[in-house]
């Protein structure tokens, strides 16, 4: 890659990153879809168990984010050499990883959960749910290891296969297991997370067989395998940590919102989940633009062009807000077209509505906050993107807790702390990128 960037190459690596930020939340929204047909019970524990799951599994995808950095960046320096054996790092942890968190959610989910979940019927919904989807902590972080380097590289396409592949697969096996269609047996919540593990098991394997038969992989040195390197692991950590601290907290802040939420009524609980799978469709452009921003940014300050990050950052503000305005506008106008799809519950689906216009706007603040958020990162100053995340996630906390638990505001009023979350993201970053020391090309 060759800065600068217009808006045509900028879309061009976001775009598949667009596709491809929807496999995980896409997982999550099919699961909903089926259990939002079971009960109020199995939407909720969902929730909880999802973000439960999503919540560790950013532990893996910050790592794979400080090293898509790096790669970027080595890509940007001309050291495409070095970039497959930084994969490799970033592969041999991630397993490892992977395995750890395995065991840590089979061990520990009950105690954990039990003492935050009031309800015993969500709770042993959302055991059911994790001692089988946890087993998708191994496949999806060997599909971290992977999008790191296509996406440090910007050659994002394989993203968008994969996450196809995922998507049509796990669709199937829901439809298959949740109800016990086309001769499978009938497993209501159990059949879900079995579902979504087996359909990443699938993407992973499609993913190392194009790897495997990838021409371009000799470029980079990525089928030669190497041997297990402390230098380069850290060098890869020393970016990577922060961001799978700042990821892990983000998630975990949204897992006590729905906490929080669970003690206002299961009612609540189900309106909200549906909310949140909205919003997992709804942000996965931006996403896929903040992935970009990564790569893009960090590749610029590898050339040694500094000057060209903040125009850089201003045009895929501009692509991201326009893309979003499209979104937020169709959304506004048929509020119940995406409710429809993840409950047939009247009562719910109503419930739902006031939530889904208070997204809608927030999502204009998270095109231009996530951005500039993105952009700090991809400066390898990840400690900074730490510090902010942890600075707005406690006024996010307290005000949700403040509003929902202190002063018993309505449910579409607690859900108004994300206009806060945004506002104080999009400030911090904007002091940050105007006045902070990230101009260097050392990380």
């Amino acid at each position: 890659m060759q800065g600068s960037y217009s808006y045509k190459e900028i879309w061009k690596v976001s775009y598949p990153l667009i596709i491809g930020g929807m496999a995980q939340a896409f997982i999550n929204v099919t699961d909903s879809a089926f259990l939002g047909r079971v009960s109020e019970v199995a939407m909720g524990a969902s929730a909880i168990g999802g973000l439960f799951f999503v919540t560790l599994l950013m532990l893996g995808m910050g790592f794979g984010v400080g090293a898509q950095i790096i790669i970027a960046r080595l890509d940007g320096e001309g050291r495409q050499n070095d970039i497959g054996s930084i994969t490799h790092q970033a592969l041999y942890f991630l397993v490892v990883l992977s395995v750890a968190l395995i065991a840590f959610s089979l061990a520990s989910g009950k105690e954990f959960l039990s003492y935050f979940v009031k309800s015993p019927d969500v709770l042993h919904a959302c055991l059911q749910y994790l001692n089988i989807r946890s087993f998708g902590f191994f496949f999806v972080f060997i599909l971290i290891g992977f999008r790191s380097f296509y996406a440090g590289v910007a050659d994002t396409k394989i993203v968008s296969y994969t996450t196809i592949l995922m998507a049509a697969a796990n669709f199937v096996l829901n439809y298959c297991l949740v109800f016990g269609n086309w001769g499978f047996p009938e497993m209501g919540i159990a059949g879900s997370a079995l579902a979504s593990t087996a359909s990443e098991g699938l993407a992973a394997i499609y993913m190392i067989v194009y790897t495997l038969n990838n021409k371009e992989a000799g470029k980079y040195n990525l089928l030669k395998f190497s041997s297990p390197d402390i230098n380069k692991f850290m060098t890869i950590f020393k970016v990577g940590a922060p961001m799978m601290v700042q990821m892990c907290a983000s998630l975990m802040s949204w897992f006590i919102f729905f906490l929080i939420i669970e003690k206002m009524g299961e009612r609540e609980l189900a309106a909200s989940n549906i909310t949140r799978n909205v919003y997992m469709i709804l942000m996965a452009p931006l996403l896929g633009f903040g992935s970009a921003t990564n790569t893009l940014v960090s590749n610029s300050i590898g050339q040694g062009k500094s000057k060209e990050v903040i125009p850089l950052v201003k045009r895929i503000i501009m692509l991201s807000l326009a893309s979003t305005l499209v979104i937020v506008l169709f959304n506004a106008i048929f509020p119940y077209l995406l409710i429809g799809i993840f409950t047939n519950i009247t009562d719910v689906a109503i419930a739902s509505v006031p939530l889904v216009y208070v997204i809608s706007g927030s999502l204009l603040m998270f095109s231009v906050a996530y951005m500039m958020l993105s952009a700090v990162s991809g400066t390898g100053n990840t400690l900074i993107t730490l510090a902010i995340e942890i600075v707005t996630i406690v006024f996010y906390l307290v005000a949700t807790y403040l509003l929902a638990v202190k002063w018993k505001m309505q449910l579409p009023v607690v859900w108004s702390v994300e206009y806060v979350y945004f506002a104080l993201i999009g400030s911090l970053a904007f002091l940050y990128l105007k006045y902070g020391n990230w101009r260097s090309n050392d990380m």
